[in-house]
Order: C-alpha cells, then structure tokens, then sequence
C-alpha cells in the first residue's frame, strides 16, 4: 500500500494521504515522498493545481505519527516536518488546495495552512494541541497570526484546543464547509477546474505576490516585481485576443 498516492487528471494532481488506520499520521517516509511528489507537481507544466485530501472517513491528516519516537527515534529527530511540508507546499508557486476531509490536527493542519485554499466537510476537527505534547507548533504559531486575529490564534495555540469546521470558517481559517465528503470533493474538482481557465504564469505570480509581500508594507510592496514577467509574455496577448474575439484563451505558459 502506498502511503502517500499521487495522480494526475489532465491539468489536476491529487495527492492522498493514505494510512487510514493510524488517522494518516505521517511519518518520515511519508513526508520523504509527499516531498518528492510535491517536486514533480512543480516541474510539471501540464499540472496547473494540486488537492491534497485524506483517505478513510475519520482524518484528512492527524499530524505527525508520535510512534516512530519510539520506533524510529533518529528519524523522528532529524527530519522535523516544519521546515518542510509546509515551506514546499508554499514554494511550489502553483495552486494548493486541501479538501479536508476529516480531522486535521497539528502538522495535519499546518498543511491545510500552507495551501492556498481550504475546503472542509461538515463537523471536522482541526487545531493545534502541540502545547499538550510539549511541542512547538512553530509553523502554525507562526502562520496563524497572519491569518486571524493574534488574540484568537493565541488562544487556540495557548489551550491546544479543536474547533470544528463551522468554527473554523466562522474564524476565516476555512473557505467553504460542505455537508459531504463528496460534495467537498465535487467543490475542490470545480474550483481547479476554474483555475485552470486562467493564465498559469498569471496565477503564478499572483501566489508568489501573496506569499513574499504577505509581511512587507504596503508601498515597499507595491515596488516588488515577483514572478515571472506577464506583461512581456506571450499569453498576455493570447488574453487580450480572445476577449476581443469572444472564445477561450489557449494558454502556452511563456
């Protein structure tokens, strides 16, 4: 069985997290190959977004397998999941979707935090309970201010506690909460499929300028030039074409 599944459908990747009897808790050769597929989602110019999802009913991801603490005490030392999964989730300047489809607790939930959408079913479970283990959360801790108020990201990282997915989107941590894991699924398919209606330099740029100015101030901002160049760019003119002759652009990616 593989941990961690990868495929493509024309211009979408899927990536599942796949150890449904310990919750997909990941572990160091899980996170060696959602890394190495990560790489091949980026490098490869017909995959236009990623959706990242669990397998089983119960966990999109329940964070980081504490077991091979035990089991594999080296590993669990050496390769720490913060400096990793989630900076190349954010590094791979192509859409990121993750479909929630279950509980998505500590390093799980940082994942959703590195994507650049997040969709959930009804009545799942996320939060960060690394002050309960005597962990750091450091990507979350870091993360979460950005993203709601530092008072309430504060609060849940102080207390570990677990908010379902209404909460979550209450708070602004979740985009959109669907009754059903298949209508999760059908809602993540149709989003990457409007995404991929757009220019993939455009929306490429447009993530860079998200993420590199997220901290920056405003006029310093304004003053970055990130990404590629779209302005000198043959789908610029492939943009502009089609609207004036009413019909879907064909998109090069140069």
């Amino acid at each position: 069985m593989d941990v961690i599944q990868y495929e493509k459908k024309r211009q979408i990747a899927y990536l599942y997290i796949n150890k449904p009897d310990k919750m997909n808790a990941i572990d160091s050769k899980m996170s060696d190959l959602f890394l190495e597929f990560l790489e091949e989602y980026k490098n490869d110019k017909d995959a236009r977004v990623l959706i990242i999802t669990g397998v089983g009913e119960r966990a999109f991801c329940s964070g980081r397998d504490l077991s091979e603490a035990k089991s594999n005490p080296e590993a669990f030392k050496k390769k720490p999941l913060r400096g990793r999964l989630f900076n190349a989730i954010i590094e791979t300047y192509k859409p990121v979707i993750s479909a929630i489809n279950g509980a998505a607790v500590g390093a799980g939930f940082e994942i959703t935090l590195a994507s650049d959408i997040r969709l959930a079913a009804s009545n799942v479970k996320l939060g960060l309970p690394e002050a309960k283990r005597g962990m750091g959360a450091t990507f979350g801790a870091t993360i979460l201010p950005k993203l709601i108020s530092p008072s309430t990201a504060a609060k849940l990282l102080f207390t570990g506690a677990l908010i379902k997915s209404d909460e979550a989107y209450n708070l602004q941590l979740i985009d959109e909460v669907l009754p059903t894991v298949a209508d999760l699924m059908k809602r993540a398919e149709e989003l990457a499929e409007e995404i991929c209606l757009c220019a993939p330099l455009s929306v490429q740029r447009i993530k860079e300028t998200i993420w590199k100015s997220m901290d920056v101030p405003l006029f310093h901002a304004l003053q970055m030039d990130i990404g590629p160049n779209v302005y000198e760019s043959e789908d610029r003119l492939e943009g502009t074409q089609a609207f004036l002759e009413k019909r879907q652009p064909i998109w090069k990616g140069k």
